[in-house]
């Protein structure tokens, strides 16, 4: 499959958009606290020492705890996962470690613009913020935390006291790194859950009515020309068809040669069917579409989704073993555990060259 990269013309629009009005905000910022923003047009900054004090308080609680055990358990399966997902995409020739770039299409793929930048941002805080949980469940010191955008992605930050990081056991520092990654995989399977949940919810109460788009006809079969594109098809011999799957099974009623009679938007056609690899085939490209009784319904719908595949996404590349990445300090105080420091940077070292060359080639597939 194909996954060049490409920015469609309005997209790009978009992009100037957003960035433009963020880039008014952090000048704004920028004039109201001074000293707590860094300004400087492609990249933002607001950093503070205030409210710390939450991360302080979940510290104490059972989300840390929870947190300090998730991380240590998972944690080493997904600096291992993290592997395994590049070794996947070298060998299918698939860009597993593609930038994630708002609103850019990867071959068949589109990322929503607000709602992959929304996505980013809320994977990004929950991430620092469990870093920030169990540095001070270590009793580590937070130096300041805070909010950035680089082009249009919004992220966030915490910045503990390494030197103190670096004085807890192996095993501690392994949990630190991890907890972003390991909350992140915990998040998403959660918005996964949730959206299953709001799926089941919008059809119960029939707030998405399914239908099937017929986009275009193919030629060399007798659809061609006949059958208009964008129609909406509503049944082919008086069967109703509102799923894709279901054109198919009354199709397998019938063989090559006979004709059906076709009932859409724009009007009802006769058409004789074909065969396409041992299947009866009636020669149109289609979609499954649905009609929302509000456009807030698939703008919930998808964002949940991509809160998923964010966090997923952010939860394993972040722990892909290069240091300075979460995945190369756990890495590297796992190895502290066993050789000498110097032995073990070096180790690390070798290894994290490595792996950037295998992904700078793996995403050279975009292109």
């Amino acid at each position: 499959m194909n996954y060049q990269l490409s920015l469609s013309g309005s997209t790009e629009l978009d992009i100037l958009i957003l960035f433009f009005v963020v880039n008014i905000i952090f000048i704004v910022l920028k004039i109201l606290f001074r000293k707590n923003v860094d300004y400087k047009f492609i990249y933002g900054m607001v950093k503070t020492e205030k409210y710390t004090y939450i991360m302080e308080s979940l510290s104490k609680g059972l989300y840390a705890k929870i947190l300090s055990i998730s991380s240590l358990i998972i944690s080493p399966i997904l600096i291992f996962s993290s592997l395994i997902f590049l070794i996947f995409g070298l060998v299918t020739r698939t860009p597993t470690y593609a930038p994630v770039i708002p609103g850019a299409s990867y071959g068949p793929i589109t990322l929503p613009l607000a709602q992959t930048i929304i996505s980013i941002f809320i994977a990004a805080f929950i991430h620092e913020l469990s870093h920030g949980v169990l540095s001070f469940r270590n009793k580590i010191k937070i130096k300041d935390w805070g909010f950035f955008y680089l082009g249009p992605l919004l992220g966030a930050f915490v910045d503990p006291n390494e030197e103190e990081i670096n004085k807890t056991s192996k095993k501690e520092q392994l949990k630190i790194y991890g907890a972003g990654a390991t909350i992140n995989i915990i998040a998403g399977f959660i918005f996964l859950f949730i959206l299953l949940i709001f799926n089941q919810l919008t059809t119960t109460f029939n707030l998405a009515k399914p239908y099937v788009s017929i986009v275009s006809t193919i030629p060399g079969t007798y659809a061609y020309g006949v059958i208009p594109n964008d129609s909406i098809l509503y049944s082919i011999n008086n069967y109703n068809i509102s799923y894709l799957n279901q054109i198919q099974e009354v199709l397998n009623k019938y063989s090559p040669g006979q004709n059906v009679t076709i009932y859409t938007n724009k009007g009802t056609y006769d058409i004789e069917l074909v065969d396409k690899y041992n299947e009866t085939f009636l020669g149109v490209y289609v979609e499954q579409e649905y009609n929302y009784a509000s456009n807030i319904i698939p703008f919930t719908g998808s964002l949940l989704l991509w809160l998923f595949i964010i966090n997923l996404g952010l939860g394993i590349g972040n722990m892909i073993p290069i240091y300075p990445l979460d995945g190369g300090r756990a890495l590297k105080a796992l190895l502290e555990a066993k050789f000498e420091e110097k032995k073990a940077k070096k180790i690390m070292n070798i290894i994290s060259i490595i792996i950037v060359i295998l992904i700078l080639y793996n995403i050279s597939f975009l292109f």
